[in-house]
């Protein structure tokens, strides 16, 4: 399976003016041609419906607008050398690629939005315009690795009356370099691979390269693709994509199915905290809680102070941003906590082997009534936080050749794991969050947190218990008589 990965280099803010000026020339040359072959592709939407492979609608675009010796009569008023001079071959097949894929995608949600019924299917898709975003193909850029340490990556750009090259000085991450220069070593195997197996191939008369020939010929290493060029309010950056490939043994439900002694991973999300369990079969081989919860007291301590600013400013204008420097503070916290709680829980599942990680299916969310703003919009965020800690969870396993996959969360930090009756949640003082579990059944203790991974196991290995009418009755009846999160720790509740 193919995995990718973005990183993005800035270009410093000290350029000289007649770089920047070039950036900007290009950006425009490309929306020129980018509006030129859109506006093709859009009077020719059956070839491309039918032209499922995008080298052949290349091909064909070509033959249709591109003036050589083989096809020297392109259509008439669809001449790219008229309309945009001097645009080299990359850029142009960059800008083809990308129109192509524009107009796909369009294609797709019309044809979609057409077969749904009028009472739902909504607006009707727009048509696609272009982006802005410059991809600089093989042939316009180059990074050589001397260069780039001391800071500079190679572009050819548009200064206004050709294409040359330019040397741009730009910040990378600190992981940059490494991965470049793992990328370029890795280039150059499959390049050695790839000549020996031609050898091969014309000795042994074949044309044709087996399953395993081709299989050497993936990625192993993070491998630098075209970087694309965006144009944002705070400057000028370069997004460059890296590609592997990983090997995955199959689906989540047939490697459970095939594989008893599976390594998985549970994890519950919560507001504060994920608790994550390691699973080797039915034996348990240990417990990973994450903390955030002081982040979570961060943000709403943020959101008291925008209520209160609100609060003392009146009612907010329209078109203005209040606390704009708030929200962003609350916006990157989140962003932050998000990526540090899935790295961490990632980290964790490479180091004890994992090859599953099992979370819960939450989605939707109505916070209580009766709260403030801040406490309300918190959970709210909270609440946002989970999914995208699981979204970057899924991006980071799938790296590592694991999978993802959710479960039912009803009943799971309720029901007790070794006897499969429902229990009780309780706070230790009295009040607060029911953070404790007690089973009054078999008499088992320990966090609710806990209780719910574990749980997890039993809905992964469909072997989980759900309560019956009876319990669930009783259970309603002890919490009416202010059981469970009201019961102290000195009167642990007990069976109904």
């Amino acid at each position: 399976m193919k995995v990718s990965r973005t990183v993005r280099l800035k270009v410093r803010p000290e350029t000289n003016s007649g770089k920047l000026a070039a950036l900007e020339a290009t950006g425009m040359w490309w929306d020129r041609a980018e509006a030129f072959y859109l506006e093709f592709f859009l009077l020719h939407m059956d070839m491309v419906a039918e032209t499922p492979n995008n080298k052949a609608l290349l091909t064909w675009a070509e033959t249709q607008t591109v003036s050589t010796e083989t096809h020297p009569t392109p259509l008439p008023g669809w001449n790219i050398q008229e309309a945009v001079p001097g645009l080299p071959v990359a850029v142009r097949r960059a800008v083809i690629n990308a129109a192509i894929g524009a107009v796909r995608s369009y294609v797709s949600h019309l044809t979609r939005w057409g077969a749904t019924a009028p009472q739902k299917r909504g607006r009707v898709p727009k048509p696609p315009r272009q982006r802005s975003h410059p991809t600089f193909y093989n042939g316009v850029y180059r990074v050589n690795m001397a260069d780039f340490r001391q800071g500079f990556l190679r572009l050819k750009l548009f200064d206004g009356g050709r294409w040359r090259w330019m040397n741009l000085p730009v910040s990378a991450p600190p992981n940059a370099r490494d991965l470049l220069a793992a990328s370029a070593a890795e280039k150059d195997r499959i390049r050695r691979t790839r000549q020996d197996q031609n050898d091969r191939m014309r000795a042994e008369g074949r044309t044709q390269r087996t399953t395993d020939e081709r299989n050497a010929l993936r990625p192993r290493l993070w491998v630098a693709q075209s970087p694309t060029l965006v144009h944002q309010p705070d400057g000028f950056w370069l997004h460059v994509p890296f590609e592997k490939w990983v090997a995955v043994a199959g689906t989540a439900e047939e490697q459970r199915i095939h594989n008893p002694c599976l390594r998985v991973g549970t994890v519950d999300l919560n507001a504060d905290s994920a608790v994550a369990a390691a699973w080797e079969g039915q034996s348990c081989q240990g417990v990973k809680t994450v903390w955030h919860a002081r982040e979570n007291a961060k943000r709403e301590k943020a959101l008291q102070k925008v209520a209160r600013k609100q609060r003392q400013a009146g009612k907010p204008v329209k078109g203005e941003h209040s606390n704009r420097f708030l929200w962003e503070y609350i916006r990157n916290l989140d962003n932050t906590t998000a990526w540090q709680v899935a790295s961490a829980i990632v980290a964790w599942a490479v180091a004890t082997g994992i090859s599953v990680l099992v979370f819960e299916y939450l989605r939707s969310y109505r916070p209580k009534r009766g709260l403030s703003w801040s406490r309300r919009t918190n959970r709210k965020r909270t609440y946002w936080l989970r999914g995208q800690v699981l979204r970057h969870v899924r991006d980071l396993a799938l790296r590592e050749g694991m999978l993802v996959v959710e479960r039912n969360p009803a009943w799971t930090s309720q029901v007790c794991p070794q006897c499969s009756h429902l229990g009780e949640r309780f706070s230790p003082d009295g009040h607060g969050y029911p953070s404790r579990f007690h089973c009054g059944h078999c008499g088992w203790t320990g966090d609710a947190n806990v209780v719910a991974a574990f749980n997890l196991k039993k809905k992964w290995d469909r072997s989980f218990r759900y309560p019956t009418p009876d319990e669930r009755q009783a259970a309603d009846l002890r919490s009416a008589r202010k059981g469970g999160a009201a019961a102290k720790s000195k009167g642990l509740p007990v069976a109904g």
